[in-house]
């Protein structure tokens, strides 16, 4: 005779590794949606006001200006470079305040990088 009523099998059930690589699937897969929605749009300006452009005073751009101007005369292509170059601009602090109060381009910080200039300027 077999005793059915107590038998020492454990039940049948997920482990706790499967458990928690699921929920962190899961939350990839929201995050990945949100993302190619346009849900992250909020998320983002919140981030680049935080590590964007940090007010600077004018001779810190003018140095990162002539630092852009160096690298690129060392390298043979400036394509892309230029594009940073031309755009970038400096978010300068000039009441001392703390905030920006006006932004500058290299060229508009007078800075002029003559291999940018051959290649066709800004």
């Amino acid at each position: 005779m077999i005793n059915l009523s107590k038998s020492n099998k454990k039940g049948q059930g997920l482990s706790m590794n499967t458990i928690i690589i699921a929920i962190l699937a899961i939350l990839v897969l929201v995050v990945i949606a949100a993302f190619f929605t346009g849900g992250m749009t909020g998320l983002v300006d919140r981030i680049k006001g935080i590590y964007g452009s940090q007010p600077i005073d004018e001779t810190q751009a003018i140095l990162e200006c002539e630092g852009f101007c160096n690298s690129y005369t060392s390298l043979p292509t400036v394509e892309e470079y230029k594009t940073n170059y031309c755009e970038k601009k400096f978010g300068l602090d000039t009441d001392n305040d703390g905030s920006a109060d006006i932004e500058k381009t290299c060229s508009q910080l007078g800075i002029i990088c003559q291999k940018i200039s051959d290649a066709g300027g800004c």
